[in-house]
């Protein structure tokens, strides 16, 4: 017999895989598990360990509210940048934050500019 949590888990995992744009076959892939579990899951037959959820929130970029309890999270645009950094490669993450305060600078300059217009 079929929980209705892991029905609704289910769910939003695969709306959430759809809208990535991952298939059932790379997610699994990213995830180390079997396709077919996956299926289980999304179709709400199966659990999945809290290493499994917490490696799918990482891949799907949600929060484990979400996917447990529906619950959006709002993000704030300085977790946004650190997630996207430290998605990089090591080599990359120090160009990135130049690139970031080079920005700063930019932005200071031109907000200053157009204040002066």
């Amino acid at each position: 017999m079929k929980k209705n949590i892991n029905l609704e888990i289910g769910e939003r995992v695969r709306l959430t895989r759809v809208s990535r744009g991952l298939s059932r076959d790379e997610l699994a892939e990213m995830l180390n598990i079997s396709t077919l579990f996956l299926g289980y899951i999304e179709c709400g037959q199966r659990g999945m360990s809290l290493t499994t959820l917490q490696n799918m929130c990482t891949i799907l970029n949600v929060s484990a509210d979400y996917l447990l309890l529906g619950k959006e999270k709002e993000v704030s645009i300085d977790e946004e940048i650190i997630s996207a950094v430290n998605d990089l490669p090591e080599q990359y993450k120090s160009l990135a934050l130049d690139a970031v305060n080079n920005l700063k600078k930019t932005i200071a300059r031109v907000t200053k500019i157009s204040k002066d217009l």
